[in-house]
Formats: structure tokens, sequence, C-alpha cells
């Protein structure tokens, strides 16, 4: 079958077997597109998913204790009421756990801290990579701008406003440069949008399907992480970086090592 993932190529080198994948949150608009692309991808498996209501095909959160199929992490795009039953799982398991539900309390976030000492933990506002980039280019926008900053994003109608994105950008620009930066947060579009504007600076992004390849791609890389404090997408790419140009290197070394003169 025909794989028409469009994983990053340097992370599908790092993992030569499959990731098995429990997903809570199954029956949601990222969950959705996580089971089409996984019926199609070599390099990842969801081997169970958790949903609110009692189905036939998926556990519910009342039954996480009896979850049978092994997996390698947990990803949670759920709710809030259910997330404290998922960390506790990751916990009991001691198995990764990405973290893509919003709103959650001031308790939940502190459990969250504490656990990424006993479980790799991925949360961000952002699971992007394209996303990723624009907040990149507002950093470094930031840093030589004199005037106002002030970020305007327009969202689908049942968006929650500000975005996590919003509030990330936010702080790394306040970290980074020291600068307070502003939000004005629209709902306006009837389709899966969401769309930032900062300056001449604009960052649109359709549907879930990308989303949940992104999501793909980090449960990947979480799988080989060290309970090391809260992961983000920008201390992936890091390493990601850094991995890749220790893998070109030593491609470069083999081929040199290769050379036979005559």
């Amino acid at each position: 079958m025909q794989n028409n993932s469009k994983a990053c190529p340097i992370i599908r080198h790092m993992h030569s077997r499959k990731t098995r994948i429990l997903w809570s949150g199954i029956t949601g608009r990222t969950g959705v597109e996580a089971v089409a692309i996984t019926q199609e991808d070599e390099a990842t498996e969801i081997v169970a998913g958790v949903c609110r209501s009692k189905s036939a095909e998926h556990y519910n959160y009342d039954q996480l204790d009896a979850i049978k199929e092994n997996f390698d992490v947990i990803v949670d795009f759920s709710h809030t009421d259910s997330f404290d039953q998922v960390l506790n799982v990751a916990l009991k398991c001691r198995k990764p756990l990405i973290i893509g539900t919003a709103g959650l309390s001031e308790q939940q976030e502190r459990r969250i801290e504490e656990a990424s000492h006993i479980i790799p933990v991925f949360k961000g506002g952002n699971f992007r990579f394209e996303v990723k980039k624009f907040i990149d280019a507002v950093v470094r926008y930031a840093r030589v701008s004199d005037e106002d900053l002030l970020l305007v994003e327009t969202h689908y109608k049942t968006k929650k406003i500000p975005s996590e994105t919003a509030k990330v950008i936010a702080k790394r620009v306040l970290d980074e440069t020291g600068k307070k930066l502003q939000i004005q947060s629209f709902l306006k579009y009837d389709e899966l949008i969401n769309d930032w504007r900062l300056g001449n600076l604009h960052c649109r992004v359709q549907g879930f399907r990308q989303l949940a390849e992104d999501v793909l791609d980090i449960a990947r890389l979480m799988v080989d992480k060290r309970a090391d404090g809260v992961y983000d997408l920008d201390r992936l790419w890091s390493q990601i970086e850094d991995r890749s140009s220790n893998f070109i290197k030593q491609q470069n070394g083999s081929t040199q090592a290769g050379i036979i003169e005559t």
C-alpha cells in the first residue's frame, strides 16, 4: 500500500521499528485524521483508542485499567475532565505522554511538571512544524522592531481563545526579547482554519490532517526521550537538527572511508 504520510525523513531514519500509540480522544477531529494516516503508514500504529462514550471499538475512560494492547506512547487530545485519568495511566505504565488537551487547570499543570521528571512528557501550545517556523520569525522580528507588537489571530468558531499557540508566541517573545506582545483573537471561520498575523508575517493552517501528521512525528520522537522536564517543539527541533547534522557527518565519513584509490 502506498504511504502518503508527510513525516519528516530524518524522524523516520531515527526509528526503524513501528511506534505503537494509545490515543486518548480517538473520536476527536485530530484522532480521526490520525487513524486514517496510520492505516497507510508503516512507521506508526494506533493500537488502541479511548473516547468518552461507550463504544464497541474503543475503550472509555472508566476502562483504562482494562487496556490489554501493548503501546509505546500515549497521545492525549481529550478533555480536561479526563486528563487526570490519562496521566495516571501514563505514570503507572511509565510511558511517554504527549498532551494536546487545552484548558488544563493550574493544579493539572503542576502535576504535568512533576510527572515530567518521572516519564517523558511533551506539552506544547504548538504541534505544527510549519507554525514553529512562523513563531521563530516573530521572535526575530520582535528583536529588531521598535513598534508595538500585536498578534492578530482568527480561528474557526469553536476554537478556544486566546489559542495555546498565541500564548506560546507571547511567552517566547517576552522571554527572548523582554517585550510584551498583545493578542487580539477572533472567531470567524466556519471551516477548520487557524490564522495568525503580526505585521507582514502571516501563517495559516487548515484542517486537522497536517496537525495529526505532526503529532505522529512527535510521538515517534518522544519514544526515545528521557524524563527530563517538559518537552516542547522548540526543544525537539533543536535535537532533530543536532542528530541530523551528526547523521550527515557519519554518512559523509562512511562515503570517504569507502573510497579506494587505484
